[in-house]
């Protein structure tokens, strides 16, 4: 194992690091056996992390501090359960560092959100397509990692929306209107007050939707999921609650857990998922504190957003 990482001595003791350059990442590499020119290597920050994309879908993480250390290493434990145990493709170890680093291959295909988005919301038929595949591995995820694998390592909620508190105090810096502040604080009120049965805790994802999952760019078929980052030993119904869209219907919904419910042989309150999906819209909202209007928070402007909360106070 290769402990060479910069920052990493300042990552062990809890101080922030400073951001890794294109020609230490390069370095770290070279001394792991692994090629790649800086002119290649490009670096986005992430929470706790950084990512730095490497040639041939390859994917370099490091920790910017204690937290991501942590947050890294437990990806890497589910990144391997699953890999272990499902049939679908996520993100393949390739290498890891003492220091907390490592090297993925990412799962091929295009990753494009918004655009298939759009595809699927004027195409009831490839919405199906794409809900039925993502219904059967979430079926595989549910069902082959148990408790004993995960539970006293992974906390028991996922990590968004965050604390009910926390958004009740930031809405009114994003919003002033008072009915629809009321309307939101029953919805929080309602996600707070959910009890979770022991058999719909399994290893939830938390963050599932067409912005993590790879796609064949010839044939619209799903190649697989990223970004376990925010898994969770939670609620199975939090993995669907991005497969809900005003305006693009149902269909990928439905088609997933008319896969999914059979091959568990149980059925999902669909209700309590549109619930989730609100909580999760009122939390971007909430996010929103400090930003412009116009201004685009986590891909969505002010109206969109709050096209997302209306739409979803008129579900529930």
């Amino acid at each position: 194992m290769v402990k060479v990482l910069p920052g990493s001595a300042d990552a062990a003791s809890g101080r922030p690091c400073p951001a890794p350059t294109a020609e230490t990442i390069a370095t770290a590499l070279r001394q792991a056996g692994l090629d790649a020119a800086p002119a290649e290597v490009v670096i986005e920050e992430r929470d706790d992390r950084w990512l730095a994309r490497l040639p041939n879908d390859r994917l370099a993480w490091f920790p910017a501090n204690t937290r991501g250390v942590a947050r890294l290493a437990a990806e890497r434990r589910v990144l391997r359960l699953l890999t272990a145990r499902c049939s679908f493709r996520v993100p393949g170890i390739v290498f890891e560092a003492d220091a907390g680093w490592d090297v993925r291959d990412a799962v091929p295909g295009t990753v494009d959100p918004w655009a298939l988005y759009e595809r699927v919301r004027g195409n009831a038929a490839l919405a199906r397509k794409i809900g039925g595949t993502i219904g059967a591995m979430l079926a595989e995820q549910h069902s082959l990692i148990h408790k004993s694998d995960v539970a006293a390592w992974l906390p028991p909620q996922p990590e968004w929306p965050e604390p009910t508190a926390q958004l009740r105090r930031d809405l009114p810096r994003v919003v002033d209107d008072r009915a629809l502040l009321a309307d939101m604080d029953r919805v929080l009120d309602a996600y707070d007050s959910v009890a979770v049965p022991a058999d719909d805790r399994v290893l939830v994802h938390g963050d599932l939707g067409l912005h993590n999952m790879a796609i064949d760019p010839a044939t619209s078929e799903v190649r697989g999921l990223f970004d376990y980052d925010g898994a969770s030993w939670a609620d199975r119904h939090h993995d669907f609650r991005y497969l809900l869209f005003d305006e693009a219907g149902d269909d990928l919904l439905e088609a997933a857990l008319a896969v999914y419910e059979p091959a568990v042989g149980r059925t999902l309150n669909r209700e309590r998922i549109s619930l989730y999906n609100a909580a999760c819209a009122i939390g971007f909202l909430a996010y929103r504190r400090g930003v412009a209007p116009e201004d685009r928070s986590c891909g969505r402007t002010l109206a969109e957003d709050l096209r997302w909360v209306h739409g979803a106070l008129a579900r529930l």
